[in-house]
């Protein structure tokens, strides 16, 4: 007979996963990124822009790249937000402080980096960024997990997607641009090592309680969305994002919800609820929608490229 969970409190989840919390911490400190914002931009190659206003030619990019560069750096201009609901989940005394201050230490650099390289290379409008970060830090609109289960499965989701966007706007650059691209690489790295934290954090909090983790999960799946929507035209960015094969439905699919569902085995999961066992019926429908959307989509892009070649 095959027992069914029943789902944890969430004080027993926070406070049995302390440990795992403590050890994972531990792991991330043993592998410092120690690198200094200032020693990656070419400072000489700055212009004022009172003497040299901004035009686009000055670093051609189409504006599918263009939206990424803007998007991601907005988005790491958020991070006051994301710390706050970070917090807001962490109980005093649990290691889980401890590591909410240090990744806000790492995370911060990336805003850093980002906008001096920004504006040294002028590869976007410099006003245009400035504006857009006033309107989305004075809306502060952010995820807002309802507890740990749902943070820590979130997280690991948005921060595997940010680091696979960082990289891929990166691999867009120009190839003589070795300042940009070693700027994304950066931050990539540091967004991989968070999202190795949070995945396995996640694995281990299945081990707790699967079934609140089932729940969690696919609800996070579900409604996921990355944390940029409050940046002024954010649905008009994604789509150009997407187009530009940087981050859409078929990297969210392909490089972040299989791969990260595989390795928490999520199939074969023994001893749930029964709201749990339904939320993983949920979850497998749902990625099987998915991925009918990424089919489809891949064949209209083929029919589109097909008739444009046949026109040339």
């Amino acid at each position: 007979m095959v027992l069914k969970s029943s789902p944890k409190s969430r004080t027993d989840l926070v406070c049995e996963i302390a440990p795992d919390v403590e050890r994972l911490y531990n792991r991330h400190l043993e592998a410092p990124r120690l690198w200094y914002p200032h020693e990656q931009i070419n400072w000489g190659e700055g212009e004022d822009f009172a003497d040299v206003p901004w035009e686009p030619s000055q670093y051609p990019l189409n504006d599918g790249i263009r939206s990424a560069i803007y998007v991601n750096l907005l988005t790491e201009d958020n991070l006051p937000y994301y710390t706050h609901t970070l917090l807001s989940h962490a109980p005093k005394g649990h290691p889980i402080l401890d590591w909410n201050h240090q990744w806000t230490m790492e995370e911060n650099r990336h805003a850093m980096v980002m906008r001096d390289w920004v504006h040294v290379s002028r590869c976007i409008d410099p006003t245009l960024l400035e504006d857009g970060r006033r309107v989305q830090m004075k809306k502060g609109e952010v995820p807002q997990p309802e507890d740990m289960a749902e943070l820590i499965a979130y997280v690991s989701f948005q921060e595997r997607a940010t680091q696979i966007a960082h990289r891929n706007t990166g691999a867009k650059l120009p190839k003589d641009d070795k300042i940009g691209r070693n700027v994304l690489a950066l931050i990539a790295g540091d967004e991989t090592k968070h999202y190795l934290f949070y995945r396995d954090l996640t694995l281990a909090a299945f081990a707790i309680d699967p079934s609140t983790m089932m729940i969690a999960v696919a609800k996070q799946v579900r409604e996921f969305a990355m944390p940029g929507t409050g940046i002024p035209n954010f649905t008009r960015h994604a789509v150009r994002i997407a187009r530009e094969g940087i981050y859409g439905l078929q990297e969210f699919l392909r490089d972040v919800v299989d791969p990260i569902l595989g390795l928490w085995d999520v199939e074969h999961l023994a001893g749930l609820s029964a709201e749990a066992e339904k939320a993983r019926q949920d979850l497998s429908e749902f990625v099987a929608k998915l991925g009918e959307g990424v089919e489809r989509m891949a064949q209209k892009a083929a029919k589109a490229a097909t008739a444009s070649a046949a026109l040339t």
